[in-house]
């Protein structure tokens, strides 16, 4: 056989005849797919071809080669021409001969070699440029985030936390940002991409889909506020794969593009442009002030927690430096590892229970129970943000009088929750369904109480939604009693328990078996009940064992689901005590500051906010947590923090005194209120709270527990009074 080319003898033993004769058809540089395996075919002239890895999908800039790569380059050419003219000068040797005449094997060989040399060659020198591209690609991504203010001329290699850059954190966090004027900033990411924030802001949804903490924002919906405090795990958000049905991917292209020529202007819009895919979600994140943050802002305690710039914002090794387009609107980028941190067994139990709600058998009833610190609250927050993407609302029940969701400390609530929740307790505080106020912050002093008081509330309960109860981190001794009881009489479908990966094992699982034979505090196992003397006669007041009884008939059994949690800050022993109360003060705080107005410059102190004037005569007093003698009542109430209760009957005394109550009653609860002052000469009491007049006018019981209030309160009060100077 007669060879002329070995360039074209390396295509027809590589590439087919269409791919071949399409080939010649186009430029010098030609990239040809039909090759199997994970490389492809590479044709970089005509006199020669190599095999190069398979660059799909990517742009390869034009680069600059240096001297060294251009000489290599140079004698690789030269070198392969020596060896096509030596193969052809062998090719006419064996055109003279006899065509039967087998060619010289030593030659053949030699050719051969020398054809491997060149090809080495060619390829070292491809691979020389090959990572000078990989390099240069690398410094463009970089250098993309440097222009919207992320690098400030950093190496990439510094973004990561560990130290080491490869593509898949490249393309989870190189997204773009662009400040567009009045507080404003529109965020451009791709699916798989991360932003880890620090701060408080307003986003809405341009085009696209995202999700934050478990729930989906999509284009059209309304905007949402989002407070990633220090306080808690911060907020992350992700961008979401999307496609609209009926539009190719040139049109959602096209509609990306459109989105942004509205909301940015021409002089920056080029940066987001080149940016733009099919599958790119815009976000409008805006700088985000509200009461909440207008008020306890202003308190020296918690200036921190609030401050886009101070150290309390940021936790951990820091990884990014400022992004200037998000910090103009009070944002502070983190890298992922120091977001929310979900296990496994996390992802399982939430999809499970959302899948459970989705059928139709009926609404489970959720009790989320664990040690102190161990991710209760987070968890049921998460939970209650993935099922309201399916169903309009979640019923939630406040059983944990230490750390409340929607209501200030010392209360025990039915809410109902129809918006997602981006925020820590303190900053959603809201007008409950149905609330007790209890008036401690444990139920070891009067728990026969505190069981009545969940029948009272447990009772309103409809099963129009899906219940999650929120139960209180103490689990041993009395307080796994109480949880016991409370697991019976509740009667729950799903008993969710999170328990630490790392720290104190000392905890017992709470299965169906386990809950049927341990005994309670007003209820006793099934052990203990089925071992009484069978002699024994059950008078007419013996209704506690037929209760007791009942309870063990009615409960069928519950699914018991374990959760292993791993974020960081898990059974903190050493800070769990003092963050409990810093949260306990916030959360008090917070139900108050519905009395700032966003309207007034200068935030308000509650000492230099009008109260109202309350009658004697209209309400009567109770003090809970202690025994008082009626002659220093008024001396307990005065500058205290009162529940503001509704008794059924009403008030009727036409004494000028305070009126007492001798019992605990259990009655609604509208919210909280600070006693400021008594006139004794008047009989007035002077009421501070955020209650609107129309529940005010239906209080007719004021009271008194062991929750305080605030030190820093009483301490700030200097600060903040009309005319001073600060």
């Amino acid at each position: 056989m007669r060879v002329t080319n070995p360039a074209g003898m390396c295509l027809s033993q590589s590439v087919p005849t269409v791919a071949r004769r399409r080939r010649w058809k186009r430029k010098t540089m030609l990239v040809l797919t039909d090759v199997s395996g994970a490389k492809q075919l590479s044709v970089l002239t005509r006199r020669c071809c190599l095999l190069a890895p398979c660059r799909r999908r990517m742009k390869r800039p034009r680069l600059r080669h240096n001297t060294i790569n251009a000489v290599e380059w140079e004698s690789a050419k030269e070198k392969c021409e020596d060896d096509e003219n030596l193969q052809s000068n062998t090719g006419e040797l064996h055109k003279e001969e006899n065509k039967t005449e087998p060619p010289s094997q030593n030659l053949e060989e030699k050719v051969n070699i020398s054809l491997k040399k060149s090809r080495t060659l060619i390829e070292q020198a491809n691979g020389t440029e090959e990572k000078e591209e990989g390099i240069e690609q690398q410094c463009l991504n970089a250098g993309l985030f440097t222009i919207n203010g992320g690098l400030n001329g950093e190496p990439f290699e510094d973004l990561v936390d560990n130290g080491t850059a490869s593509s898949e954190v490249n393309a989870r966090f190189c997204f773009t940002a662009i400040n567009t004027g009045n507080e404003q900033s529109i965020v451009l990411m791709s699916p798989s991409q991360i932003l880890t924030f620090r701060g408080r802001c307003q986003v809405t949804c341009l085009y696209g889909s995202v999700q934050v903490f478990g729930f989906t924002i999509r284009e059209g919906q309304p905007a949402y506020h989002l407070y990633s405090l220090p306080t808690h795990a911060a907020l992350s958000i992700e961008a979401l794969p999307h496609c609209k049905p009926g539009l190719t991917k040139r049109e959602m292209k096209m509609e990306v593009k459109s989105v942004l020529r509205h909301h940015v202007a021409a002089a920056s819009r080029h940066i987001l442009m080149k940016e733009v895919t099919s599958s790119s979600s815009v976000l409008l994140l805006e700088h985000l002030d509200s009461p909440e943050t207008l008020f306890l802002s202003n308190i020296s305690d918690y200036k921190e927690i609030f401050a886009s710039h101070s150290k309390g914002m940021i936790s951990g090794k820091v990884a990014f430096n400022e992004c200037a387009a998000l910090a103009s609107i009070g944002v502070v980028v983190l890298p992922d590892d120091q977001g929310m941190n979900m296990s496994e067994s996390w992802t399982a139990t939430v999809q499970e229970l959302v899948k459970t709600c989705l059928d139709d058998n009926g609404y489970p009833v959720i009790l989320t129970c664990g040690g102190k610190n161990v991710g209760k609250s987070t968890f049921n927050r998460h939970l209650m943000n993935s099922l309201l993407n399916h169903i309009p609302c979640v019923e939630f029940l406040e059983l944990d009088v230490g750390q409340t969701e929607f209501s200030p400390p010392g209360c025990m609530a039915l809410n109902l929750v129809t918006k997602p929740i981006f925020s820590p307790p303190y900053m959603h505080q809201c007008e409950p369904r149905k609330m007790v106020y209890y008036g401690n912050v444990l139920c070891d002093q009067h728990p026969d109480r505190y069981m009545n008081i969940v029948r009272y509330l447990f009772a309103e309960y409809k099963k129009e939604a899906p219940l999650i109860i929120n139960t209180m981190g103490w689990f041993k001794g009395f307080g796994l009693s109480v949880l016991i009881d409370l697991i019976r009489f509740l009667a729950p479908t799903h008993v969710v328990q999170l328990v630490a990966t790392r720290g104190s094992q000392d905890f017992v699982l709470l299965t169906a078996d386990f809950v049927q034979t341990a005994a309670g505090w007003q209820t006793k196992g099934k052990h203990q009940i089925q071992q009484k003397p069978a002699n024994l006669k059950l008078s007419s007041n013996s209704s506690s064992s037929d209760e007791e009884m009942q309870m063990h008939v009615g409960l069928q059994g519950h699914k018991w689901m374990c959760i292993h949690s791993e974020f960081p800050g898990v059974e903190d022993g050493r800070c769990s005590k003092s963050r409990s109360n810093v949260l306990r003060d916030l959360a008090l705080l917070g139900s108050f500051s519905h009395l700032q107005s966003l309207d007034i410059r200068h935030p308000l102190s509650l000492h230099s906010m009008l109260p109202y004037q309350v009658p004697f005569n209209a309400v009567v007093l109770h003090v809970l947590h202690c025994d008082v003698t009626p002659t220093h009542i008024l001396y307990a109430v005065n500058a205290s923090l009162v529940g503001l209760c509704r008794i059924p009957g009403g008030v009727k005394t036409h004494a000028d005194g305070p009126v007492l109550l001798s019992q605990s009653p259990i009655c609604d609860c509208f919210g909280v209120g600070i006693i400021r002052g008594i006139n004794l000469e008047r009989r007035l009491y002077y009421i501070l709270t955020s209650i609107p007049v129309a529940k005010l006018k239906q209080v007719n019981c004021l009271l008194v527990g062991a929750v305080t209030i605030p030190n820093s309160v009483f301490r700030n009060q200097v600060r903040f009074c009309p005319g001073s100077e600060v």
